[in-house]
């Protein structure tokens, strides 16, 4: 079956068989949220469309300076210790490691000044909590995740879900539509419904980097016959003779969405394109030598991505996938720990990049909208700047939102470096901050939801979240454009 074919037939049913208690969601509370929804926002759909939103949330709280080492010097001398010289530019032999916009090479920055200078991603540098600066995990997580400051309240997908219910930009049955939200990090406050039910199809599904498929079933064999056959014959008897119609229709779409996910995502790598200038002598540095094809990092962050993109290209449907990427809370021995990792996600986006964009040159006829992914990049809170007595760096505020992709999405700003920051706190103790400059632009981390819900069409996105969508014109004073 092929992807088009695929796309008519399947409708909400398909999932039954995975979440069987949605079956007995209230259509009234469903309508209710709707209600809410339709009274407070401005609707327009999106001039291009489908928008695809790729969310990577950084748990534990990510350091600043790997994108931000303006003040590293200042830091350096009011630390309790020392950072290492070659990102501390006035030490003798020092700053080797510091690259021209002020990135840390090791930790990324490189990739981050490539990216900018491409085209293909902008960094605010001063995401910075002024309303409940509460540096506390469970609370910042769970307000970022919900894109407000009210922790009750639905996760931002569970928001995004009831926007696209109520509008439907779609242009066709939302219960036809196929995956279009999707998390490959199980469960998250993302998808909270905050005592709300939304549709069966707009609740997610969940996937590994490896689209192992939760719709086929293991061949297990009781007398002389496979489970699956018994089952699919049990169906069909049941709804004969009962009358129920949805179940019947259930188990034939959970064998569609078996086949669709084993067809078109069960061996993703086939699927990877290749680089348009291939040069087998000099090839690019994240392909294949001698088939110029794409090849990700083999890291968390790398598969997951590389899973990502490949869902948002290859079905239509999907306008929202969750990734999760730990190990942000560096309270000692931060340093080396912090540049792989920082490294590690660098590596991923670049590829993603190269993914996206290849598709869109290789083959635009069937990848029309391979510039309409976008890709936010945040965490709880930063971390404050005192390397501390066991090496790391405990609870901040100042953080960076890395966005990558989305070139053809209207009023999407890419290649600019935004913010301006300064030491402030106490010298020698763990209060020891950046802050952004009187001048600077900042923003609460609501503003990156705000600015996604834009994307998808809510023209006034700060009667949901409190803040307004991040400014993007040319006005905001840049570092680099």
């Amino acid at each position: 079956m092929n992807r088009r074919d695929f796309l008519k037939s399947a409708s909400a049913l398909g999932l039954m068989m995975s979440f069987p208690h949605l079956l007995y969601a209230s259509p009234g509370r469903m309508r209710e949220l709707i209600h809410e929804v339709q009274n407070q926002i401005d609707y327009q759909k999106p001039s291009v469309w489908p928008i695809k939103w790729i969310s990577i949330f950084l748990y534990g709280g990510p350091s600043e300076l790997a994108g931000n080492l303006t003040n590293i010097s200042e830091i350096n001398s009011a630390s309790q210790n020392n950072y290492p010289d070659y990102i501390v530019p006035d030490v003798p032999g020092g700053g080797t490691q510091i690259t021209p916009n002020n990135f840390w090479g090791n930790a990324g920055g490189y990739d981050m000044e490539n990216l900018i200078a491409n085209g293909d991603m902008s960094i605010y540098r001063t995401i910075y909590r002024i309303k409940d600066d509460n540096k506390s995990h469970p609370i910042s997580i769970a307000q970022n995740l919900r894109g407000n400051l009210d922790r009750e309240a639905p996760g931002f997908a569970t928001t995004l879900a009831a926007i696209l219910a109520t509008y439907n930009p779609f242009n066709k049955d939302i219960n036809e539509l196929l995956l279009p939200f999707v998390s490959l990090e199980g469960d998250s406050q993302v998808y909270y419904l905050g005592g709300e039910t939304l549709p069966l199809i707009l609740r997610p599904v969940f996937l590994n980097s490896n689209f192992d498929n939760p719709y086929k079933r293991n061949g297990y064999s009781h007398l002389d016959q496979t489970t699956d056959d018994m089952l699919e014959q049990l169906a069909t008897r049941m709804g004969e003779r009962y009358g129920l119609k949805k179940i019947k229709d259930a188990f034939a779409k959970r064998k569609e969405l078996a086949d669709f996910i084993e067809s078109r995502l069960g061996n993703i790598n086939s699927s990877l394109p290749t680089n348009p200038n291939h040069d087998p002598n000099n090839p690019d540095p994240d392909t294949d030598q001698n088939t110029g094809q794409l090849v990700y990092p083999n890291t968390n962050i790398g598969r997951n991505l590389k899973a990502a993109v490949s869902l948002c290209l290859e079905n239509p449907d999907t306008v929202f996938v969750s990734i999760s990427f730990g190990g942000w809370d560096n309270h000692s021995s931060a340093i080396p720990g912090y540049e792989a990792r920082v490294q590690s996600l660098m590596d991923a986006l670049r590829c993603a990049v190269k993914h996206m964009k290849w598709k869109e040159i290789n083959d635009p006829a069937n990848y029309p909208h391979a510039g309409n992914i976008f890709i936010t990049v945040f965490g709880d809170f930063g971390r404050n700047v005192n390397l501390n007595n066991s090496m790391g760096w405990d609870h901040g505020n100042t953080q960076n939102l890395y966005t990558v992709g989305g070139w053809n999405i209207p009023g999407r700003a890419l290649g600019k470096l935004v913010g301006k920051t300064m030491l402030t706190g106490t010298p020698g103790v763990n209060r020891l901050f950046t802050k952004p400059t009187d001048d600077s632009y900042q923003c609460e981390p609501f503003s990156i939801v705000s600015t996604a819900y834009k994307y998808f069409g809510v023209q006034n996105p700060e009667v949901i979240t409190g803040e307004p969508p991040i400014d993007e014109s040319d006005s905001v004073p840049n570092e680099f454009r």
